[in-house]
C-alpha cells in the first residue's frame, strides 16, 4: 500500500510516528523537488514508484491506485473532511484508517508513538492525568489535515476550557521535535515492501504542515547544513495531483497542490536514525498491506453503514 509516514524526532534522537497517510499522500513531488534543489537535477523517484508498481502489482501506478477497493469513497471523503464538501453516500471500511485514533491503535506495537488518548470533554480525569505527567499535550482533530485544529496544552486551566468546535479530537504526549530552531517532522514515503523516498518538513509555527522542505541526507551531528538559509519558490502541479485529480482539482486545494517552497538547506541525520526510519515505513506498509478492513476498530464517524465494494479485505 502506498503510504506517507510522519516522523518526528525526539530531543533524545528517537523517532517516533505521529501519522501514517493513505490513499495517494504527498511525499514523492515534495522529496523531487528537495533533490532539484540539492543537486540541481532532478531524481528519479517517479521511475522507481512506477517501476515498484509494476514489479510487485503488475500494473502502472495508476492503475495500482485506481484499483484499491476504498478508493472510489476516498476522494470525496478528504474532501468532506476539509469541510468542502457533503460526506459520501457510500463509505467503504477502509475509510476508518482516515480516523488517527485508529492508526494509533494499529500502529503503536509496530512503532514507537507519542501516548495517545481520546479526549472526553466530558470526564477530564484521565486527560488530566496524562497532562500532569507529561507536562505538555498536543490537542489533535481525529479527523483533518493542516494541522487544523492543533494546540498545545500545557496547564489545567487550558485543559477545561478546550473548545473542539464539535470535532472529535485527541490529545496526545507533546515531544519537542526541532531543528535549528524550526519545528521539524519528516514525511517518508513507501510502497510495495520497500522504502521509496523521504524530506524533512521545518516550521517556525508550533506544527511542521506546509513549511519550508528540505531534503534529508546521512551526517551528524543532527541538525542543518546551513542555520541561515534561502528559498527556492516551486509553482507546479504535483505529480500526485495529476494522478489524483486528473484536470478537477478543487480550487481550495490551490495551495497544497501546486505551491513549495524548498529550503537551500540539508537536514542531517546520523546513520541508525535513517536505517530505523526506513525499516519501521516498511514495516508499516507491510502492516497496511495485510488489512482486513472490516476488521478495523470503528471510527469517530461511525455508526454508519459501510457498503463493501467488493469486499473489505484488501485486493490488488
Amino acid at each position: 500500500m502506498y503510504l506517507g509516514i510522519d516522523f518526528i524526532l525526539s530531543l533524545g534522537q528517537k523517532p517516533y510516528v505521529i501519522e501514517v497517510n493513505v490513499g495517494l499522500p504527498g511525499g514523492a513531488q515534495e522529496y523531487h523537488l528537495t533533490h532539484l534543489v540539492h543537486f540541481g537535477r532532478p531524481s528519479d523517484i517517479f521511475t522507481r514508484i512506477e517501476e515498484t508498481s509494476k514489479k510487485v502489482y503488475g500494473k502502472t501506478f495508476k492503475d495500482y491506485l485506481h484499483s484499491l477497493p476504498h478508493i472510489e469513497s476516498l476522494k470525496p471523503f478528504k474532501i468532506w473532511m476539509d469541510g468542502k464538501g457533503p460526506i459520501p453516500d457510500t463509505l467503504h471500511p477502509g475509510l476508518r484508517l482516515e480516523d488517527k485514533w485508529v492508526q494509533y491503535q494499529l500502529v503503536k506495537s509496530l512503532a514507537p508513538m507519542p501516548e495517545t488518548m481520546v479526549l472526553n470533554s466530558g470526564d477530564l480525569t484521565e486527560a488530566e492525568a496524562l497532562l500532569r505527567e507529561k507536562g505538555k499535550l498536543a490537542l489533535k482533530r481525529r479527523l483533518g489535515r493542516g494541522g487544523r485544529g492543533f494546540r498545545i496544552i500545557d496547564d489545567i486551566g487550558s485543559l477545561a476550557t478546550i473548545d473542539t468546535e464539535g470535532q472529535a479530537c485527541l490529545l496526545q504526549e507533546y515531544i519537542e521535535s526541532k531543528a535549528a530552531g524550526y519545528t521539524l517532522s519528516i514525511r517518508s514515503v513507501a510502497f510495495g515492501g520497500e522504502f521509496m523516498c523521504m524530506y524533512a518538513n521545518l516550521s517556525p509555527r508550533a506544527y511542521s504542515n506546509h513549511g519550508f522542505l528540505a531534503f534529508v541526507s546521512k551526517g551528524e551531528p543532527i541538525g542543518l547544513s546551513e542555520r541561515e538559509f534561502g528559498t527556492e519558490y516551486f509553482y507546479q502541479k504535483s505529480w500526485e495531483a495529476e494522478i489524483w485529480f486528473g484536470k478537477d482539482d478543487p480550487s481550495y486545494l490551490r495551495h497544497n497542490l501546486y505551491e513549495d517552497e524548498v529550503a537551500r538547506t540539508t537536514l542531517y541525520l546520523p546513520g541508525p536514525i535513517l536505517e530505523t526510519i526506513k525499516e519501521l515505513s516498511v514495516k508499516i506498509e507491510r502492516f497496511y498491506e495485510g488489512l482486513d478492513f472490516t476488521a478495523l476498530p470503528k471510527a469517530c464517524f461511525e455508526p454508519l453503514t459501510f457498503p463493501l465494494s467488493p469486499q473489505g479485505r484488501r485486493n490488488g
